[in-house]
């Protein structure tokens, strides 16, 4: 899966979610509370490493800092030398406790109560989202493994309440609560250390207890849920994942495994989620980086939040600042930028008005299946450049009930700092100014990229390029093999950027190399360093003026401005006019 797939996956699993909250529920893994300070599993595991290791060896404990790579693999050494348990695997967590603890239930609550003490917690932004998502009634239902307090502490902070854990002293009545839509309900599968039923040693995570268990199930022919920070390695609950699956009607909104990293994903997960998708239910795994994160930007489309709610949530967010602005500059140096303004912006772009409205994720996939000759995108209403027939051609033809000119311009002035309109904006540039020209256009995630053509390699146009990274007046390479790799290509390139500052709009341009295929760029970083490493302010400069040269036909030394157009010839077509001088930075006086 390529990172733009990734992307869009994300965004549609944000989307899905938000559209059908109070039908979501989770399943929260130690991995959600380690960012606020509470260990994981494997965490404890090596803690319960070290000590047996320093205990038997008598070895000074406080020499045995985990952080450092070879004293875990001095401890691991031993441990393989006695037979025990092979690193990383299932039976690592039960068999380290056991070796600890033995049945001593009264030694191992007082051991977890030390490593999961609430003064250990320091609360993140998404244990606070998910405590509002709770208190607002978006989220009904969360289950866990985990024995600390985090979110119970989390909620009592936001909505300044008490909400109760279900664990196993008090199974029996989640179920109850369910059926009885008592909501919020939480409820930890593997107990609460402040009890004595924590579920940790072997005996104890073979079968969960059975209330639990029917909750589960009963919640799950109900809601959707989302996974988050688990790893799947208990396998009495990978077995009630399986067991959830084969009732009538399993997750009906789906059943989102998240991650902070596809690679990271165990097999036990993609067969369950194989499994699921046998079973007709949306099942995905999605990589949507940490908890924090993930619920840091479903928090920001919850339209229902009220401002307090939201500052107790977003309690790091930005707040506005007013800094005087430097005098302008009267002085040399003057230090030359890198960014040409855009002096004219296109007035107009076609529109398509479809019933049903055409989100955005889905314009997204139509438009990567069909990949019509324009540039679209999406507002309240479809906006594009390029031909109206050929936007008409992928679109069902059932659902478009008007095409028309759209005033562009308004809604620039009225909303300039849309990330939406930037890249629209930027995608018909860099199109515009790489037209007819020896260039190819690429993307790389939302970067676009104008790349000298392998094959174009004649054109006299390119010959400023080649004598700004030539040596002593001789012509340099702009495209070549990569040494030692045979199928692996490089070509000068100028990544461009639109940007907009104190009313004005700027195409922000830095020449780059591109790797073709993209996917190997990681590979050759040695090769892309040493070829970008010596190419000081002469050069720079020199490389600047030559790309300019290139995209615009002149290096502008006024205030001269050139017309960009793409799609010409089509009955929407977009034109800019760029100025071909750089802008400049003079320095200032005292007071500056």
């Amino acid at each position: 899966m390529t990172s733009s797939d990734q992307d869009q996956a994300k965004s549609e699993f944000i989307s899905h979610y938000v559209q059908n909250a109070p039908q979501m529920i989770w399943f929260l893994g130690a991995g959600t509370s380690r960012t606020a300070g509470m260990p994981t599993a494997s965490d404890i595991t090596w803690d319960m490493k070290r000590r047996y290791y320093c205990l038997q060896e008598n070895q000074d404990i406080r020499s045995h800092d985990l952080n450092y790579k070879a004293v875990k693999q001095r401890i691991q050494t031993y441990f393989d030398s006695q037979g025990f348990p092979a690193l990383w695997s299932a039976e690592e967590y039960s068999f380290y406790f056991e070796l600890t603890f033995g049945k001593d239930y009264a030694a191992q609550q007082k051991y977890l109560a030390a490593k999961l003490s609430h003064q250990n917690v320091s609360l993140n932004i998404g244990h606070r989202a998910l405590a509002a998502l709770i208190d607002l009634g978006l989220t009904r239902m969360v289950f866990t493994t985990n024995f600390d307090e985090v979110l119970e502490a989390a909620f009592s902070i936001v909505a300044e309440k008490n909400l109760t854990a279900f664990h196993l002293e008090g199974s029996y009545a989640a179920l109850e609560a369910l059926n009885a839509e008592h909501y919020p309900i939480y409820c930890k599968l593997h107990g609460d250390f402040r009890y004595r039923s924590v579920k940790n040693l072997s005996d104890d995570l073979r079968d969960n207890d059975k209330q639990i268990e029917k909750c589960f199930l009963a919640a799950s022919n109900r809601f959707g849920m989302v996974v988050s920070g688990y790893s799947g390695r208990d396998t009495n609950v990978m077995a009630m994942f399986r067991s959830a699956l084969e009732q009538s009607n399993p997750f009906p909104q789906g059943l989102f495994w998240t991650t902070t990293s596809l690679s990271l994903v165990s097999d036990q997960v993609r067969d369950l989620v194989a499994y699921a998708q046998d079973k007709n239910v949306r099942a995905e795994i999605i990589e949507t980086g940490t908890f924090d994160i993930m619920l840091s930007k479903i928090w920001r489309q919850v339209s229902s939040r009220s401002d307090k709610l939201d500052a107790k949530v977003r309690t790091a967010a930005a707040k506005p600042v007013c800094i005087p602005r430097s005098q302008e500059g009267v002085k040399y140096p003057i230090l030359r930028m890198n960014a040409l303004q855009i002096c004219d912006l296109p007035e107009t772009c076609g529109s398509i008005e479809c019933q049903p409205v055409l989100g955005f994720s889905e314009l997204n996939k139509t438009v990567l299946s069909f990949r019509p000759d324009a540039i679209i995108t999406v507002i309240e209403k479809i906006l594009f450049w390029g031909s109206s027939e050929s936007v008409r051609k992928f679109l069902d033809a059932d659902r478009v009930k008007s095409v028309s000119s759209y005033p562009l311009s308004e809604t620039i002035r009225s909303n300039p700092d849309s990330t939406v309109l930037h890249s629209f904006i930027e995608n018909a540039l860099s199109e515009a100014l790489c037209h007819d020209k020896p260039l190819m256009l690429r993307k790389k995630g939302r970067r676009y990229f104008a790349v000298v053509a392998h094959e174009e390699i004649g054109d006299p146009r390119l010959d400023a390029l080649k004598e700004a990274v030539g040596f002593r007046n001789s012509l340099g390479t702009i495209v070549g093999n990569i040494p030692g790799n045979a199928n692996i290509f490089w070509a000068e390139a100028l990544e461009m950027k639109v940007d907009h500052r104190d009313g004005k709009w700027w195409l922000l341009v830095e020449p780059d190399i591109w790797v073709s295929p993209l996917s190997e760029r990681e590979k050759v970083l040695d090769f892309l360093r040493d070829k970008k490493s010596k190419r000081y302010n002469g050069q720079a400069f020199n490389m600047l003026n030559a790309w300019i040269q290139l995209l615009c036909g002149f290096v502008g030394h006024s205030e001269k401005t050139i017309f960009a157009t793409c799609y010409g010839k089509t009955d929407y077509p977009a034109q800019f006019g760029v100025n071909t001088r750089t802008a400049y930075s003079r320095r200032g006086g005292r007071n500056g």
